[in-house]
């Protein structure tokens, strides 16, 4: 039996937790959002396209007002058909939604990461250590700005939680419940649209469900989860089968293999374990000085955490297989993470999903994932000695001093100049001897935990909470918060007429091009996670008069007309020269377009619209052959005559992606009706 005490310290961790929520649902009381890095650069006009789309009854599957047209859900980082995202974006305003679905990254993590520790039979304050631990860990916060990248981290603990009903539960109806659980987490993931993140997620879940299956010899049951895996991908297949279209037509199919090592964890950053504030810019890179892709401080308690568990390990005999094998995950994580560093260069370069995933220092996101386990697994044995439940430390504790021992060395030999090291590179002496002060504090408590100070394992808390507030919260308040209004008043609002509203504007200015939309002008040119593959750079004169670009925007934001731009439809003949007829624009919407055109011979009308398979033309009842023009945008063939041409946005990937997303629905509900339906006893043979 589990103690049910310690009620005021799981008040304590609670009133912690909130306290690290408060400063980020701030913006939300205040009318404002968080602006740092792809928050305004991305998210946030590609939800205000969500939005209007919605609200106005437009497909919200193609949008033609960045990059002269692009097939949003096959891009996916918006989660179009998230439950989640609909409800938010249908119901509030966009502020209001924008930072509901940021907060709710944060809760979700917190209250998987619980009722997971709660599964692995940890104490109340002991689980919900850990799940604010992992809810503010120092990856969600420093990617707070990457939305759906954090939602589906958010994941992880419920998908392994529910994965350990199906192993360890022998009721049949909570099992069934479980198989529901874990493929519907899975969807939602999938629907978020981040696949690199759903990867980690079913490798994590991979690891775990061998571990758990090993511990209690019920192996048959791992086949059950990877039949709830299996249907939960078939219900993600309406954003599954989009995005494999949008990769398979996107520039990444034409970078080197060496693309998947880029924004690999160089060495240099093992020193935050023990010295968070070493660097300057608080992590090393030898390309970008990105905190956020490089940093792998959460808090001090994490390394002590694993240095604890191990010396401990003969005195948690019911622990010791948890303990090996969550040891063992973090340092294989540990090295995927180091990426090219690693010496596990071939492993990325030669698997062909893996290929198009930058990043492996985001691995770091697995290895405190596992830590924040062992550092829950920490506090609950330390309460276990305090109550006399667990025998307290015999040996020696000198190992719980590595850290601060070798963060002295470390700000004494480096950070105070004692060896030549680039000032642009290391910190000062008093800001490097902070994390190390703050690290040192931590080993004390822990060591006066261990001989029944009772009332440091409060202090512990506390002093994590403030940890995680100083490295992760305090990274997402200094960059600042804004309103709507203010982020992009200083933009001149587009004409009123669609055709002149056409823009293109340099990446890499004071406000971010994808803002744009957000006056009205339709981008050609923009940012995006997965760019199309062109023919044409966009930022050719030849590309932006054929997209129909009307201004161009200056990276100080000035405007100038471009006055050499084709019209938004124009009929040429079939060796592309202009050809005789005219051509009006009747609907000019995203995903459905139409034209009247008389033209006295066979013509191709062709728009400033990006091409796309997904596009199908017709008139007066007969469909019309689709066809490029100059290898990047949309055009249609028509006959001779007076017509109305009418241009619809349906793509196969996602009708496809909507009738396997169905077929995965039936198919999980007749696996659950199958497995609730009471089993019928065997009737003896005649004669036994």
């Amino acid at each position: 039996m589990r103690p049910t005490r310690h009620r005021a310290l799981t008040g304590l961790v609670a009133l912690c937790s909130l306290a690290l929520l408060a400063p980020l649902a701030r913006p939300l009381t205040a009318g404002k959002i968080f602006i740092y890095n792809d928050l305004s650069w991305f998210h946030l006009p590609m939800r205000y396209l969500f939005q209007q789309a919605m609200q106005s009854g437009d497909t919200v599957l193609w949008t033609p007002s960045i990059y002269a047209g692009l097939y949003v859900l096959g891009e996916g980082q918006t989660g179009l058909f998230h439950p989640l995202h609909q409800l938010l974006y249908r119901l509030f305003p966009l502020a209001v939604a924008f930072n509901l679905e940021m907060i709710a990254n944060y809760v979700a993590a917190f209250a998987g990461m619980a009722w997971f520790l709660d599964r692995l039979r940890l104490s109340r304050p002991a689980a919900l250590f850990g799940a604010m631990l992992f809810a503010f860990c120092g990856f969600n916060l420093q990617h707070n700005h990457h939305l759906n990248l954090v939602a589906v981290v958010a994941h992880m603990p419920w998908l392994l939680a529910a994965a350990d009903v199906v192993i360890v539960d022998e009721r049949r109806g909570a099992q069934t419940l479980a198989l529901v659980g874990v493929a519907g987490i899975l969807a939602s993931e999938i629907l978020l649209g981040f696949p690199q993140a759903v990867l980690w997620n079913l490798l994590t879940l991979s690891a775990f469900g061998v571990y758990r299956c090993h511990e209690t010899g019920r192996w048959p049951q791992l086949t059950v989860c990877a039949l709830a895996v299996g249907l939960g991908i078939l219900v993600g297949g309406v954003q599954l089968l989009p995005t494999a279209d949008a990769v398979a037509h996107s520039q990444r199919m034409n970078l080197t293999d060496k693309f998947a090592l880029t924004y690999s964890l160089h060495p240099y950053n093992l020193v935050q374990w023990w010295s968070p504030n070493f660097f300057f810019k608080g992590a090393y890179s030898e390309v970008e000085d990105m905190l956020h892709e490089f940093g792998i401080y959460s808090s001090a308690i994490l390394p002590l955490g694993l240095i604890w568990v191990w010396l401990r390990r003969r005195a948690l005999p019911d622990r010791r297989r948890l303990v090996m094998a969550v040891t063992a995950f973090a340092l294989v994580m540990m090295v995927l993470t180091l990426g090219s560093y690693g010496g596990v260069a071939e492993v990325f370069v030669h698997i062909p999903v893996l290929q198009a995933l930058r990043a492996p220092a985001r691995f770091i996101v697995l290895v405190q994932f596992a830590l924040t386990i062992l550092a829950a697994l920490t506090l609950d044995d330390l309460l276990a000695i305090a109550d006399g439940r667990h025998p307290p430390p015999t040996g020696s504790l000198i190992a719980l001093w590595t850290p601060l021992a070798l963060g002295v060395v470390t700000t004494i030999v480096f950070n105070t100049g004692l060896v030549g090291v680039d000032p642009r590179v290391v910190a000062g002496t008093w800001v490097a001897a902070g994390g190390v002060t703050l690290g040192g504090a931590v080993s004390l408590l822990l060591y006066l935990a261990a001989r029944r100070v009772r009332w440091t394992i409060a202090g512990l808390v506390i002093v994590t909470a403030a940890d995680l507030g100083m490295s992760g919260v305090n990274f997402v308040r200094r960059h600042g918060s804004s309103t709507i209004l203010k982020l992009i008043g200083t933009i001149p609002p587009a004409p009123d007429t669609i055709e002149d509203a056409y823009a293109f504007v340099q990446l890499g200015g004071i406000i971010s091009p994808d803002l744009y939309i957000m006056r009205g002008y339709r981008l050609t040119a923009g940012y995006v996670g997965l760019y199309p593959a062109v023919s044409h750079a966009v930022d050719n004169l030849w590309a932006m008069r054929l997209s129909g670009t009307r201004w161009l925007f200056t990276r100080d934001g000035v405007r100038h007309p471009f006055d050499h731009a084709v019209a938004r439809a124009r009929l040429l003949d079939l060796r592309w020269a202009p050809a005789p007829g005219t051509v009006q624009m009747v609907v000019d919407r995203p995903g459905n377009l139409a034209a009247d055109v008389n033209v006295p011979g066979r013509t191709i009308l062709a728009f400033t619209e990006r091409f796309h398979g997904g596009w199908t033309a017709n008139a007066d009842g007969a469909a019309l052959a689709m066809v490029r023009v100059d290898g990047d945008f949309l055009g249609c063939v028509v006959d001779a005559g007076v017509h109305r041409v009418t241009l619809q946005f349906m793509p196969r990937s996602f009708v496809y992606g909507v009738i396997v997303s169905c077929l995965g629905i039936v198919a999980l509900a007749l696996v659950a009706f199958a497995r609730m339906r009471p089993r019928t006893p065997r009737l003896p043979a005649p004669g036994s």
